[in-house]
């Protein structure tokens, strides 16, 4: 989550917000250690829009609740892929089948010039060549343990919850109730929502082919039985290790048709190269 993109309903609702709208205009920037700017989402009417992902000004990351579904939203090259579970297991099918061949002539390219390296990954159609022979990432599950309560620095009250990864601690995530974060019960099931998504997508998408897929900056680790929202995080898990605090909620009015896709952007089927 270095780039942090370049990468679920609670029953505790039912009480707190019988009064609050179930959908509004929220805002939640996170700072990133690291970067300047902060990550902004953007969640209206059952979607969650991250602008700039990992700090590209021309890369937005559009999650629909309803169609259990993320967009990569590529404003250079005007267009947008869909991001499928059913997608990402066939791609991930593809690239253990070729995985082999790449390797071995990923291994052999190293020791040609940067130049020669980078006219044989055009002629593979865009294959990047320093992912595909990279050391793979430790496949052990990620374990979660509750381990207390905690105050964040954004002052949040949260539970904290520690990854493990067999007998090594990978990092630690800070989860705040709905109530404390003051978000509406539909907002808060449609982040919820994307973080179980996430996690799936980063379930199927193992081993080199994980490598290619980053949906934003929260946690890609199964929160299913860890309800809320994270306010602060450490992840050290894979190489893209990384700190993450949330800074800020708003309720804005978010201007009509913010949270859309151009309509003279052009589909394309998701590729990892």
């Amino acid at each position: 989550m270095a780039r942090l993109s370049r990468r679920i309903a609670c029953a505790i609702l039912a009480s707190p917000f019988s009064i609050a709208p179930a959908f509004a205009d929220t805002t939640l920037q996170y700072q990133v250690a690291g970067e300047k700017a902060p990550q902004s989402l953007f969640v209206k009417d059952g979607q969650v829009l991250i602008k700039s992902a990992g700090g590209d000004g021309e890369l937005d990351i559009l999650f629909n609740r309803s169609r259990n579904a993320a967009f990569l939203i590529d404003h250079r090259k005007q267009a947008y892929m869909p991001v499928t579970e059913q997608r990402v297991a066939e791609l991930v099918s593809q690239v253990q089948d070729v995985q082999p061949l790449l390797r071995g002539l990923g291994e052999q390219l190293k020791k040609v010039s940067p130049e020669q390296r980078a006219k044989w990954s055009d002629i593979l159609g865009g294959v990047d060549l320093d992912r595909i022979t990279a050391k793979s990432e430790d496949s052990r599950p990620i374990v979660l343990a509750q381990v207390g309560t905690a105050k964040t620095q954004g002052g949040y009250a949260c539970s904290k919850v520690e990854l493990r990864q067999g007998g090594d601690k990978k990092g630690d995530i800070c989860l705040a109730s709905a109530e404390t974060l003051k978000l509406p019960a539909g907002d808060y099931e449609t982040l919820r929502a994307m973080l179980l998504f996430s996690s799936r997508i980063a379930e199927k998408a193992k081993g080199v082919a994980a490598r290619y897929v980053d949906l934003g900056p929260l946690p890609t680790v199964n929160l299913t039985d860890y309800p809320g929202i994270p306010v602060e995080l450490h992840d050290a898990s894979s190489q893209q290790a990384a700190t993450l605090t949330l800074s800020r909620v708003n309720s804005d009015v978010f201007p009509p048709g913010v949270m859309a896709i151009p309509e003279s952007y052009a589909a394309k089927k998701l590729k990892f190269w």
